[in-house]
């Protein structure tokens, strides 16, 4: 059964939109108690956040006595998360950085990739780059905890174009989502089109691979990681059709796991007859 229209939107929201009017700080919590609970992380743990946006979980782990690092692609949303780490006393940064290109080796404990934020590059080459990555940056048996939204909840459950508007803002901005699901590409779209009250329309794009868990597996073991379990929630639930989230972990394994077959004796033996 497809969602209403406006349930569409507001699930957008949500789930993709960094914004404390969507995400409370009980939702933040409750977040980082699933991650803190699949991940089994020890006092001090060192934790990259991936693609951080405003760095709220990020904090809440730090207020955990977590040592945790936030990787964005901009430097705007970064400047209130370092001062509430300063007034708090968190062991907590933040840094400008390329996920796909992190800077550290064998560096962290685990990883996290919160709100659906992994698949947000335009090319699948680009996702697995970020894993690539993230294999250099951790520690043997560190883990990575990817939440990402559920591409069988969607085709069950959203329709295939929905269109909606938001109600008017205090400062009189109105915003305007189409969004659509791509059955060929498996992207998730966003267009966006933002009024102010001056009649100016500004749009914006946002589009999101949505990954079958066999992809999402192909992908992590590529990357030299090992697939470890999947879940439907945070908060224990088992993966299936119904599940919206799709929670993901995997591990740095000893020893990374080959994907090259063995060479088959046949492929040793030299044919009689043939020029050498």
């Amino acid at each position: 059964m497809a969602v209403a229209q406006r349930e569409g939107a507001l699930w957008w929201r949500l789930h993709f939109e960094d914004n404390p009017l969507c995400r409370t700080d009980s939702q933040i919590r409750a977040r980082v108690d699933g991650v803190e609970r699949y991940l089994a992380l020890e006092p001090r743990s060192r934790v990259l956040d991936l693609a951080c946006g405003s760095g709220r979980p990020a904090l809440e782990l730090s207020r955990r006595d977590h040592r945790v690092l936030g990787m964005s692609a901009a430097e705007e949303p970064l400047g209130s998360a370092r001062g509430a780490a300063r007034e708090e006393r968190l062991n907590a940064h933040f840094v400008v950085s390329d996920v796909r290109q992190i800077p550290y080796r064998g560096e962290f404990d685990a990883a996290v990739s919160l709100f659906s934020s992994f698949g947000r590059f335009p090319l699948e080459r680009d996702d697995a780059r970020v894993l690539e990555s993230v294999h250099k940056a951790l520690k043997t048996g560190g883990k990575l905890l990817l939440d990402l939204i559920n591409r069988e909840w969607i085709i069950r459950h959203v329709e295939p174009d929905i269109w909606d508007q938001a109600e008017e803002s205090v400062d009189g901005t109105t915003v305007a989502d189409q969004i659509s699901f791509d059955l060929e590409s498996g992207r998730l779209d966003n267009l966006r089109s933002t009024v102010d009250r001056e009649g100016l329309r500004t749009p914006s794009f946002m589009s999101v691979r949505v990954y079958t868990l066999t992809e999402i597996k192909k992908l992590i073991a590529q990357a030299g990681l090992a697939f470890r379990q999947a879940w439907g929630a945070f908060d224990g639930s088992a993966y299936g059709l119904d599940s919206y989230r799709m929670i993901v972990m995997a591990e740095k394994p000893a020893q990374a796991p080959s994907l090259r077959k063995e060479a088959s004796s046949s492929m040793t033996i030299r044919i009689k007859g043939r020029r050498r």
